[in-house]
């Protein structure tokens, strides 16, 4: 039964991000085809390729073998085709390379690399200028070398081949020779795509399984924790969604209500926590963190220290069998969605809060178990979490990109393919560097609940 309730996980998992990669990433296609760009490929995954889909006006669709995304290719979109050309190592360093306009692999495919000395590639190396062509300086140095003695044949073949590299003409349908506006475009779809169709799911969830609401915390609502927020004081103490908090320090609890009191006044103060989880009484030892609030007494507005454990109510799922009151609350909920993810992003917590694929396969096992209408509820979250999240100023992020052509915009001038690269390398930095915080979350999460 563990196993089948895994591979269910996994099933859900898999699906919902493979749809959510599909609808962000048709985002940038469809616009990409309406300005009458080359989509070379559109490919669910990354990696070598499993299963090719077809090809339909020139687009190859395609299935890879890591299950981590997709994407869209572009002609014209990666930082080799600004200038249309094949890199050119320096001898000795993994990491420094130059790209030569106008120069192929398939024409150095009769070139014997191993009779090219780092003499001869260091100097053809030398001879790329940041405009990605030979100097004329270069030029007449590799020039003399073609005509030196101790040059061999694959070396000549090698040099003569460099110095005939002559930039190809640019293809008019390819993302670069567009106009600044329509790659704008083409980069704004995807997020858009994943904000709207997240929209769609609360909106359609408002007149079929139903939206969640939450109910008035009055005095006749259980203390019943419908919530845990990953990363926060309940969370780490091993508290669940379910548990029905029994009593507080010994003071008996029997509504939410009486539950926020408690628990507000004693910020920064070690409580004892009964709950029942089914038929077994459990105990928790936690000290609320402590939150500054605002609240208005006698006409004055006073700030106070409240407690906090990161816990909240259940909501109550209310069906809409009008699609006009389905629309508006999906649009009240996806306003707060939003609201919500910049409030976290910019919080002082923000790296606490942060969750990645373990995290998220956690939630999709909660999910599974919950059935259609939370596995729905999560999708739209995290469709609208990916589409906020691309646009953040972050090169290799769409909102990355956006920032790089409102540059070009006010230089009036298109980024040289090292600033291109200078930017990718530090978006693949922050990337990497968010990636190893999230993941650390989730497995001090996984493992470490105290």
């Amino acid at each position: 039964m563990h196993i089948l309730s895994i591979l269910k996980t996994a099933f859900v998992f898999f699906s919902v991000l493979s749809v959510l990669v599909i609808v962000h990433e048709w985002g940038h296609f469809i616009v990409a085809k309406l300005c009458g760009m080359r989509v070379d490929d559109f490919s669910l995954f990354f990696g070598k390729r499993i299963w090719r889909i077809g090809n339909r006006n020139g687009t190859e669709y395609n299935v890879r073998a890591i299950p981590l995304g997709g994407f869209v290719k572009i002609a014209g979109m990666e930082p080799e085709d600004i200038t249309m050309g094949s890199y050119v190592q320096k001898p000795g360093s993994k990491k420094n390379a130059r790209l030569l306009a106008g120069l192929s692999f398939a024409e150095l495919s009769d070139v014997d690399e191993r009779k090219i000395s780092n003499r001869v590639s260091e100097s053809i190396y030398n001879a790329i200028g940041t405009d990605t062509r030979l100097t004329q300086e270069g030029r007449g140095e590799l020039e003399t070398l073609v005509g030196a003695e101790i040059t061999n044949e694959s070396e000549r073949r090698y040099l003569q081949t460099v110095l005939d590299a002559t930039p190809r003409p640019p293809d008019p349908r390819a993302y670069n020779q567009k106009p600044l506006l329509q790659r704008a475009a083409v980069i704004f779809a995807g997020p858009l795509a994943s904000l709207l169709f997240g929209y769609l799911i609360f909106c359609v969830m408002g007149s079929t399984t139903g939206l969640p609401q939450i109910p008035d915390k009055d005095d006749k609502t259980e203390a019943i924790v419908g919530m845990v927020v990953p990363g926060k004081v309940a969370a780490k103490a091993g508290m669940k969604t379910g548990d029905k908090i029994l009593s507080i320090n010994q003071t008996p609890v029997s509504s939410w209500k009486e539950l926020v009191t408690l628990i507000s006044a004693n910020p920064e103060r070690q409580i004892n926590v009964s709950a029942l989880r089914g038929t077994e009484t459990i105990r928790f030892q936690v000290t609320p963190v402590a939150e500054q609030i605002t609240e208005e007494e006698n006409g004055k507005k006073v700030e106070k220290k409240v407690g906090r454990l990161g816990i909240g109510i259940s909501p109550i799922w209310r069906r809409y069998d009008s699609p006009l009151i389905s629309i508006k609350q999906g649009t009240s909920i996806i306003a707060y969605q939003v609201q919500m993810i910049f409030t976290t992003i910019f919080s002082r917590h923000a790296s606490e809060n942060l969750s990645g694929p373990i995290g998220i396969a956690g939630q999709m096992h909660s999910d599974s178990q919950g059935g259609v209408n939370h596995i729905l509820l999560t999708a739209a979250q995290l469709s609208v979490s990916l589409g906020v999240m691309n646009l953040l100023p972050i090169p290799i992020l769409d909102g990355g990109h956006l920032v790089l052509l409102a540059l070009e915009g006010i230089r009036r001038r298109k980024l040289s393919f090292q600033e291109f690269l200078a930017a990718q390398k530090v978006g693949i930095f922050i990337i990497g560097t968010l990636f190893i915080l999230v993941m650390y979350n989730d497995i001090k999460r996984l493992f470490f609940k105290g």
